[in-house]
């Protein structure tokens, strides 16, 4: 398998964590494992990187493609953030930095195993779990949800200005609606022309099913809370957002932590990609580095 994703604000975010070679680091979202491959090979025998990942595509993709690099000091875990206390005690060690890089990987969008990630995956079903042993589905939460209630959803985690206008024909035509070509479809009816921008209309939908499928903006709080908790005195904790809903969650947590005196910001402003880097990887544009240092 051909490795795709480019990990975003890859240096910037490894200098964030001042690696030490002893250390135990973890990377709460593995994806294709650049970020951690990067931990990884700055630690020595008594280092130790534990990566977790809901998603058992991902993990399995970085097993194979990381084969002949893993060691017993690398651990992979499937499991969803939220938990990083109990996966981290399990270790019996205490961290001394903590990554998240909060975006989607260019795998789960471009082979998405048929879970429609993409609104581009015309064909693909409205599934949208990041583990697959979630019970509901996106299209699950177009049938069940009122039209009020769907709304709301659109509003609230997609920050959609057209809400209700889809919502409302989503309900019309729910019978209709079974792929992801089907959704986007309605969206563009929806959405006037004049507000349609070289981006699909459909982004922020999309969105929005995707972070209440996968209960996204809570595990972060408890991610967040948790991780602050189990870190190393000194030990940072380092979170790469890429939209406002994530990145407002992350600010909010940082700076109640520097309020309270329990930690300091190590950059006053985000850092965000370079010039060049969103060249590179357009999706790494809206990408923001957040860092704190536990006092």
């Amino acid at each position: 398998m051909d490795k795709i994703h480019i990990p975003v604000l890859l240096k910037e975010s490894i200098d964030s964590l001042d690696i030490k070679a002893d250390g135990f680091y973890i990377d709460c979202t593995l994806g294709d494992g650049g970020h951690s491959f990067e931990i990884f090979k700055k630690l020595n025998s008594k280092g130790l990187l534990l990566s977790i990942d809901q998603d058992q595509y991902a993990i399995d993709f970085v097993k194979d493609y990381y084969k002949d690099s893993l060691k017993e000091n690398w651990r992979i875990e499937k499991n969803n953030f939220s938990k990083i206390s109990e996966l981290a005690k399990s270790l019996n060690r205490t961290p001394d930095g903590i990554l998240m890089d909060l975006g989607l990987s260019s795998r789960q969008l471009e082979y998405s195993h048929n879970r429609g990630f993409s609104y581009q995956e015309e064909n693909e079903p409205l599934d949208m779990r990041m583990d697959e042993q979630l019970g509901v589905k996106a299209k699950d939460l177009l049938v069940a949800l009122p039209e009020k209630e769907l709304a709301r959803l659109f509003l609230t985690y997609g920050e959609e200005r057209y809400a209700k206008r889809i919502a409302s024909v989503i309900k019309k035509h729910i019978a209709d609606i079974n792929t992801v070509g089907d959704l986007t479809r309605l969206v563009y009816r929806v959405v006037p022309a004049a507000h349609q921008s070289s981006k699909n209309p459909s982004r922020r939908v999309f969105q929005a099913l995707r972070i209440v499928v996968n209960d996204e903006l809570n595990s972060l709080k408890l991610g967040l809370e948790n991780s602050f908790k189990i870190l190393n005195k000194r030990g940072r904790i380092s979170v790469i957002t890429f939209h406002s809903l994530e990145d407002r969650i992350v600010k909010d947590f940082f700076h109640n932590q520097v309020d309270s005196g329990s930690g300091v910001l190590l950059y006053k402003d985000v850092l965000a990609p370079t010039d060049e880097e969103i060249r590179e990887n357009p999706r790494s544009a809206s990408a923001k580095l957040r860092t704190l240092i536990k006092n």
